[in-house]
């Protein structure tokens, strides 16, 4: 079985775009959430629980809700997914942290990186976090 993906510097820069990317479509999928929940908590608000029992007026809309969630929930968590299947390792979705492996000084570590950096111009042990990132 191989090991994780290593990156270089260089290639590490050349996938930032992609890691854009997959933050836009991650905060689309996350308004488009938070829009299915207060639809459906609109809903809870007026008709409780009887809402989710199917002589209820708004029974198939709120079923529609909670479908579309699921499936929106799906997509965010295959967004980071794919991620991981290309190497990133996500760290904090609030803040934008990728990781990365990379090997300086014949060290395995991460290079990390946050949403808005133009470049991976950081790096930390992979035992440490975030607060540990020295520049490259």
């Amino acid at each position: 079985m191989p090991g994780p993906r290593v990156f270089t510097v260089d290639e590490a820069n050349a996938f930032i775009p992609k890691l854009e990317a997959a933050f836009e479509k991650m905060d689309g999928l996350r308004n488009e959430i938070r829009e299915a929940k207060i639809k459906l908590t609109a809903l809870e608000m007026i008709w409780g629980r009887s809402v989710a029992k199917d002589d209820c007026p708004d029974y198939q809309e709120g079923q529609s809700l909670l479908e579309a969630m699921r499936s929106l929930e799906e997509d965010f968590q295959g967004v980071i997914t794919e991620l991981g299947e290309k190497g990133a390792q996500v760290k904090d979705l609030e803040m934008g942290l990728i990781d990365l492996y990379h090997v300086r000084e014949n060290i395995l570590v991460h290079l990390c990186w946050k949403r808005g950096e133009a470049a991976f111009e950081a790096w930390h042990h992979v035992d440490e976090g975030y607060s540990s990132r020295e520049a490259l």
